[in-house]
């Protein structure tokens, strides 16, 4: 990519490469409009439609998955990940509109599942701001309904600045639906007691940082057993080692973690 014209904070770009070319615009927080077909649109509606459309020819997305385990040992099911045409970080700052994408790693996933057989538990890690929007929840029930994975369909819910009352009305909507809701990364800045009173999950998942950190884990030991005793299992996340394994199985808890399982292919 090189400037070809520059004229004042006005420049003219050759760009033979169009990932890199969006890379630089969601990077470059100068540039506000784009020369597009004789018309200038903003950054914003250039880089929506670009994504929109390479998801769209893409068809199916890669999808990695890791492996959850029982305290027992057993494989309960696993979180799936979707590889999408840009860095995660930067498809979240360009994206105006998070459902199109989640919803099409979804289908990726469940059709991947389905041609495989897989009949555990689909841990689906969403775009925080989806699970805001009661009809991307609507069609994701359609979508596992159809495909027979509603009874093993878990939704992960993390806080980020959202609207509770929303939330909760699409996740008690999926739940009457057969879905499952798990608390991603609780424990972190972003997850806490008030997001397993309201919702109630069915899993809470135990941020890495907790698992990592002796100090953070001596803290949170004594609650672990109060969301136990509630029905709800918890996952400790990010067990990577033979002492987070046993803190794990001391306290009866699910597990998930390099040392068990790396994702992989799915």
């Amino acid at each position: 990519m090189e400037i070809i014209f520059q004229k004042g904070n006005k420049c003219a770009l050759q760009a033979t490469d169009l990932k890199l070319f969006i890379e630089f615009l969601l990077k470059e927080d100068l540039v506000e409009e784009i020369l597009h077909k004789d018309r200038y649109v903003s950054k914003e509606d250039f880089i929506q439609r670009y994504i929109d459309y390479l998801l769209e020819l893409q068809g199916e997305l890669d999808v990695k998955y890791q492996k959850i385990f029982s305290p027992q040992g057993e494989v309960i099911g696993a979180e799936f990940f979707c590889a999408f045409p840009l860095h995660p970080f930067l498809l979240v700052k360009a994206l105006k509109e998070t459902c199109f994408t989640d919803m099409k790693c979804l289908k990726s996933i469940l059709s991947k599942a389905k041609k495989r057989g897989w009949d555990k538990l689909i841990f689906f890690n969403m775009f925080p701001r989806s699970s805001e929007k009661s009809d991307f929840i609507v069609s994701v029930v359609s979508t596992a309904s159809a495909m027979g994975f509603a009874q093993k369909l878990v939704l992960e819910v993390l806080e980020y600045k959202l609207e509770e009352e929303k939330v909760k009305k699409n996740i008690l909507f999926a739940r009457r639906q057969g879905l499952k809701i798990a608390i991603d990364d609780w424990g972190s800045e972003n997850a806490g007691i008030f997001r397993v009173v309201n919702l109630q999950p069915d899993f809470v998942k135990i941020d890495k940082s907790i698992t990592w950190s002796a100090e953070a884990r001596e803290i949170i030991a004594p609650v672990i057993p109060k969301f136990q005793e509630r029905g709800i299992k918890v996952i400790v996340e990010g067990v990577e080692n033979e002492e987070h394994y046993q803190w794990a199985k001391k306290l009866n808890a699910y597990m998930q973690g390099f040392y068990l399982h790396k994702p992989e292919p799915f």
